[in-house]
């Protein structure tokens, strides 16, 4: 016998004042309440501030479904949600959220919410020392966990371990690394101490310092998110045998390099540049040709030159900092602000139509071409002319000035 096309067509079960359900709408599932059910008329709200009323009788499984307790009261890992789609899942973070719980599992995956505000405690010492003694599971959901389970890992497979951080711009995955390799720093030093009285290595603190300087070189304020990265990074530690960070590497990748000469209405060029010009000294700035940010080309033409909530004068002062924790000279670093200053003057160099592409900003060219150690006939010739070699000869073609 088959008897499925009247359920189908009635699901009476669910229609009591205060149930909580799944209404489908829109190929959406919506977290709702039946605010009403009487005259065989049902209103449901929804937690997203939507109503919708329905006759009973057309009501059927695909359109309402009862929620499922754990839906109801919310999850710390999702693998053991009952109600299987994306709606679940959404709703899930979304209570999580309100109870300023930033971080949910999926099995032994970490989807973390950004906060968009600092949360006390979440990631000071004592929770470094508590995540360190649990495994994965044990406790609160928390990145810290899954850094420590990496760490452990390396021990108990004795196999190279991999953190996979992903999201869209915004979402904190610049965060979510320098999180992570607080915790693996905490872990190295903790092993030092251990195993060593003569605590000689300042690995781990190089290695937190360069967040500093690959953020301002590398990162930029965009339309959705002020300190967005604008490149992808792979980070390489290696451990000795002790536990401890005997070094590391990291390798970015898909720097976007256009962000250099263009930038989008309402966006800015990379942190480094801004900083540069907040926070040099006036003689770092005589010695460069540095002004206000509004006489370069690379830096006005998006009409955003500032932000209140990026400090370009405390970026200039961590990147310097970080520079000298990571043992560059002075000289090395004088040789990066100048290069800096070569690029923005480069940006302000203009051309005009004579005979084929001309230099028409000759203190342009020539402070360009001093910051950068070049000759300035050298340098207006490769900038006007495209050179290729044909049949064992040079050729030079001159350039328009679009080109």
């Amino acid at each position: 016998m088959h008897m499925l096309d009247s359920a189908e067509a009635r699901n009476t079960d669910v229609t009591k004042q205060g149930d909580r359900v799944w209404l489908r709408e829109d190929e959406q599932y919506l977290p709702s309440t039946v605010s009403s059910c009487s005259g065989g008329v049902v209103v449901f709200a929804t937690d997203y501030g939507q109503v919708y009323t329905y006759k009973q009788n057309a009501l059927t499984r695909q359109k309402v479904q009862p929620m499922h307790h754990s839906s109801i009261t919310g999850v710390e890992d999702m693998a053991t949600l009952e109600d299987l789609h994306d709606g679940a899942i959404m709703h899930n973070l979304f209570l999580r959220y309100r109870q300023r719980h930033i971080y949910t599992y999926i099995g032994s995956i970490l989807a973390a919410v950004n906060p968009y505000q600092p949360l006390p405690g979440l990631y000071d010492r004592p929770a470094v020392e508590l995540y360190s003694r649990h495994h994965l599971g044990e406790i609160t959901p928390h990145i810290f966990a899954i850094a420590n389970e990496c760490y452990r890992s390396l021990w108990k497979r004795h196999q190279n371990q991999c953190v996979l951080i992903s999201g869209e711009s915004g979402a904190g995955k610049t965060e979510s690394t320098k999180l992570i390799l607080k915790f693996l720093s905490a872990m190295s030093q903790h092993s030092l101490e251990v195993s060593s009285r003569d605590r000689t290595s300042h690995v781990e603190e190089a290695l937190l310092e360069s967040s500093p300087i690959m953020e301002a070189f590398g990162n930029a304020k965009t339309v959705y998110n002020n300190n967005s990265s604008r490149f992808g990074k792979f980070v390489q530690l290696h451990f000795s045998q002790k536990g401890n960070i005997q070094g590391g590497r990291i390798v970015d990748y898909l720097l976007e390099k256009n962000r250099v000469v263009r930038q989008n209405p309402g966006e800015r060029n990379y942190h480094i540049f801004y900083a540069l010009l907040a926070g040099t000294n006036n003689q770092q700035k005589e010695a460069c040709g540095l002004t206000q940010p509004e006489n370069y080309h690379y830096l006005r033409q998006s009409n955003c030159l500032a932000d209140k909530t990026i400090n370009d004068k405390g970026t200039f002062q961590d990147v310097l900092n970080a520079m000298r924790t990571m043992q560059f000279t002075e000289e090395n670093i004088g040789d990066i602000l100048r290069l800096l200053a070569g690029v923005l003057h480069a940006g302000n160099i203009e051309f005009m139509t004579a005979g084929g592409a001309q230099i028409s900003s000759k203190s342009a060219l020539s402070r360009t071409s001093d910051l950068l150690g070049l000759n300035s006939d050298q340098l207006a010739e490769v900038l006007t002319h495209r050179s290729m070699i044909l049949r064992g000869e040079e050729i030079s073609t001159p350039l328009t000035v679009e080109q």
